[in-house]
């Protein structure tokens, strides 16, 4: 018996809706069959320019090409899942459509703008018996994950300090309007923040500071998460810096490992430097492929559980406090 190839649509067609396209050419288990934007000017478009480069080219003739979500749908009633690339404040409401409607989702992040909608997306997926899954693509990175089998294997000893930055220019569009995007904290800072709750856990406590600057919400902004007997731990953000930039820095009691740039490193105390460039799958195409498979064995998926992808909401929730009381410690 033939493998079943799944289908798979994209809903919301601008700078992530592309780069989600560009990696389905190579995926074993699902062939994406349409795209879904209200401006059709998307369709004619074969990459675009985001934030960290290009998206990568997507082969849109091959597409079937809709201008609403009504007409996707009823155009493609035996899709196995929609993945929905729309600006951030309405992942809520159209996850919870798709799957009311009967399809599996995959949404990029964030999540939704608060916990409350989270919540939401959550208890629909659980009352439709539909699999959601938050495209929170570092936990599927190769180079990141480095850094997190080297803390899980204790093969460096303990870790001390973990440092994380991921910094670009303001963005255009509807990024502006913190009511619908959240601002450099939901855009860029989450990726961060999800990362190291996925390997640390959730700290006892968090302080942050940062500044008001065009969106209306915190763009620019360092925040400590403080572990009791844990490491030190720090990450910055930024949507007013010159050029992009972002990486990971891990300090353990005997070596640094670093991930930045496309290459890992690790140095150690008089010993040669080990620097290796990352190799396998980029992190978007393993996060569709990790879903796919999810999709086909009807499990819930577990390296980015709903649940856990609810917990970044209410943290970043919790920063924006904190940074917002010129830095006041909250208690987790």
């Amino acid at each position: 018996m033939a493998k079943k190839m799944l289908k798979a649509a994209i809903l919301g067609f601008g700078g992530m809706g592309h780069c989600h396209a560009s990696q389905y050419g190579e995926q074993k288990d699902v062939k994406l069959v349409a795209v879904c934007d209200i401006d059709p000017t998307k369709f004619k478009m074969d990459n675009v320019e985001i934030n960290f480069g290009n998206s990568g080219k997507a082969d849109v003739n091959a597409l079937r090409c809709y201008e609403c979500y009504e007409d996707l749908i009823k155009g493609e009633p035996d899709l196995d899942y929609i993945d929905i690339c729309l600006p951030s404040d309405l992942h809520c409401e159209y996850s919870c459509r798709a799957m009311k409607d009967g399809f599996n989702v995959l949404c990029e992040k964030p999540m939704a703008l608060n916990v409350k909608d989270c919540d939401k997306m959550i208890k629909t997926s659980y009352d439709t018996g539909k699999l959601l899954m938050i495209a929170q693509c570092l936990r599927f990175d190769e180079g990141f994950n480095a850094i997190r089998k080297a803390y899980e294997s204790g093969k460096y000893g303990k870790l001390l300090r973990f440092s994380l930055k991921r910094m670009g220019g303001f963005p255009g569009g509807w990024f502006r309007d913190v009511k619908r995007s959240g601002g450099a904290l939901m855009d860029l800072h989450i990726h961060d923040v999800d990362f190291i709750l996925s390997m640390l856990g959730t700290p006892d406590s968090l302080t942050a500071r940062g500044v008001v600057v065009k969106s209306g919400g915190v763009d620019d902004l360092g925040a400590n998460f403080i572990y009791k007997d844990g490491p030190v731990v720090a990450a910055e953000s930024s949507w007013f810096r010159a050029s992009w930039q972002c990486g990971m820095s891990a300090i353990f009691e005997e070596a640094t490992v670093e991930v930045m740039g496309g290459n890992i490193t690790v140095y150690q105390v008089d010993k040669k430097k080990k620097e290796t460039k990352i190799k396998g799958k980029n992190c978007y195409f393993n996060e569709i492929a990790y879903f796919a498979k999810c999709v086909k064995s009807g499990k819930r998926p577990e390296i980015a559980a709903i649940e856990s992808t609810r917990d970044t909401i209410r943290v970043l929730e919790l920063e924006t406090k904190s940074a917002l009381a010129d830095g006041k410690i909250i208690k987790l």
